[in-house]
């Protein structure tokens, strides 16, 4: 259950990060130094996130199908 929600969490940071990114790059304001960080941030959480949660099934299929052989 974990697991899932991890990988929705992350993906949403992903999404709201790639945004923050785009809008920030392409525009001209004030903010827009702070757009970037905030984007950077948030597709750095969310790919160490979902990549953890991946990593994690994985493993545990591997010990799963180990130990049922």
């Amino acid at each position: 259950m974990l697991d899932n929600f991890g990988v929705v969490i992350g993906s949403i940071c992903l999404v709201l990060g790639a945004l923050l990114l785009y809008n920030g790059l392409s525009t001209q304001e004030a903010t827009q130094s702070l757009e970037v960080i905030g984007g950077a941030v948030l597709v750095s959480l969310g790919t160490i996130t979902v990549g953890l949660m991946v990593w994690n099934k994985l493993e545990w299929r591997r010990n799963y199908k180990k130990d049922r052989d």
